[in-house]
């Protein structure tokens, strides 16, 4: 009986002290604007352990569809998992900031564009991309995911105000189409 006890006392302690502690993400805020010419254009904020805030500026489905989310010109809270909260701190742990420039820019009409702001490490830098070369990998990545992670997120509509760092570059929805008589 001893035996046993001491055998699983020794089978916990490897347990409590050989499992892997959950790494502090290395940031304090994080903001991300995306705009797509005739898709979407929206803002994403929050810090490490905090809810996603979002805010829709526009959107091409609101021609078809004003009333199911997102709806543009509204906020929104997205639920994150534990498991998307741990690839996006990686994610964004992956950026080194002092290696990045604050602009990466191709003369393109159409497309998209976006703009990352980021406190982390006591550095504050503000990123704009409207490029599809010379971008880090870690920049397109992280947009990439940011950008999945909205369309699939379940968002709740908030009447929080909020402003973005960021949002000063987001454009307006193309005009609409003039009708013919």
């Amino acid at each position: 009986m001893k035996r046993i006890k001491l055998l699983s006392l020794i089978a916990f302690s490897l347990f409590c002290f050989c499992s892997k502690k959950e790494e502090k993400p290395n940031y304090k805020y994080f903001e991300f604007s995306f705009d797509n010419t005739f898709g979407s254009c929206f803002s994403l904020k929050f810090r490490p352990n905090d809810s996603i805030y979002i805010r829709e500026h526009w959107n091409s489905k609101t021609v078809w569809d004003s009333i199911s989310p997102p709806r543009e010109k509204t906020n929104y809270i997205a639920i994150i998992s534990q498991q998307q909260r741990k690839v996006l701190n990686y994610l964004i742990s992956k950026i080194q900031l002092k290696k990045c420039d604050s602009i990466y820019y191709e003369n393109y009409v159409d497309g998209r564009t976006y703009s990352i702001f980021i406190d982390k490490d006591s550095v504050k830098k503000l990123i704009k991309v409207h490029s599809y070369n010379n971008v880090p990998n870690e920049l397109d990545s992280l947009g990439a995911w940011l950008y999945q992670f909205k369309t699939k997120a379940k968002l709740i509509e908030t009447t929080k105000k909020l402003d973005f760092i960021t949002a000063k570059y987001v454009l307006p929805p193309p005009p609409p189409l003039p009708i013919k008589k």
